[in-house]
């Protein structure tokens, strides 16, 4: 099967899904597959997609079935490759990782959620899990994206939050998809007291340094206990560690996870890379709850600052109630 661009005023369906099914193929490693990944590559669009109409001009449900759904097969294929050690196939990935990520994860209408799930899973089928674990300097823009789906799945469950807008039940298949990829590692931002290393290593046995960050555009605060919040212009210092998933277990019970912080991830600059790093947030609720934080708590914060290489007059939150 020669894969084509068919223009956008054609369209010749039974040769759309002929395509589709073709990539599949290939991702599912069929040996009888008709595509091979040279002719995948030799496919690939200046703008990165796989995208099998000549035009993003279509209607909503043809632009994510032919052109945003075979970028994922395309992708998922070279990720496949690439985690099985065919490095060369990095910048192509990279390219259809990044083009993806315009239009990606998401269905048409209110089958929105249906696409993003078929998306994990066309992923998850290129070795997405181990991706996210052993190359996070690879696109860091699409690990934020998955693992923010992920957390908000993960906190949806824990919170019991399963129905979607139009009622249906989603819990069966986040549970399964989270368990697909329930990771082993992770990079964890700590921003506050857990920039202490001592501190850490009687939380996260094991947990190793990767460098030193700051994530811009947040905001370092103090409701009582340490938080960051979104902030245009201020920047907040932060010590970017590997952990496992023990020691994710074990931070996700000092915070009070997912009552107290929940999760997200943001990308950051470590060593002049970007990369993706978890971060936990404060809820709204646990806001609430204001009042002048312990000198002990704060002089750990200090601690953790001067051990990290920042100065001390680089701790600056701003306390509840200040403007």
């Amino acid at each position: 099967m020669k894969l084509r661009r068919l223009p956008s005023n054609e369209p010749d369906f039974p040769v759309l899904y002929d395509m589709l099914a073709a990539m599949r193929e290939l991702l599912e490693g069929n040996q009888d597959a008709e595509l091979s990944i040279a002719e995948l590559l030799a496919f690939q669009d200046d703008d990165g997609s796989f995208k099998l109409m000549d035009s993003y001009r279509l209607p909503s449900d043809a632009r994510v079935d032919f052109c945003h759904v075979p970028t994922s097969i395309g992708a998922a294929i070279l990720m496949k490759a690439y985690v099985s050690g065919e490095k060369q196939y990095i910048a192509a990935l990279e390219r259809a990782l990044k083009t993806y990520l315009q239009g990606g994860f998401s269905g048409h209408g209110y089958e929105a959620e249906e696409g993003c799930m078929a998306a994990l899973r066309t992923f998850i089928k290129g070795g997405l899990r181990q991706f996210l674990e052993t190359e996070p300097f690879v696109c860091p823009e699409f690990h934020t994206k998955v693992h923010n789906i992920l957390h908000q799945y993960n906190s949806l469950l824990l919170h019991k939050d399963t129905r979607g807008a139009w009622r249906q039940d989603y819990r069966a298949d986040w549970e399964e998809i989270c368990a697909e990829l329930k990771l082993s590692k992770r990079l964890y931002l700590a921003y506050g007291s857990n920039m202490d290393q001592l501190q850490m290593a009687g939380r996260c046995q094991g947990a190793e340094v990767v460098g030193r960050t700051y994530l811009k555009g947040w905001e370092l605060t103090m409701p009582w206990v340490a938080n960051i919040e979104p902030c245009q212009g201020k920047k907040t210092p932060g010590l970017v560690w590997e952990i496992t998933g023990e020691n994710e277990s074990a931070l996700d019970r000092y915070e009070g996870y997912p009552f107290c912080y929940d999760k997200i991830n943001v990308t950051v600059n470590v060593a002049g890379s970007a990369v993706s790093a978890m971060a936990y947030v404060m809820t709204d609720k646990h806001k609430r709850k204001t009042q002048i934080p312990n000198q002990h708590y704060v002089q750990r914060i200090l601690a953790g600052y001067c051990a990290a290489g920042f100065d001390k007059s680089e701790f600056q939150p701003r306390y509840a109630g200040a403007n």
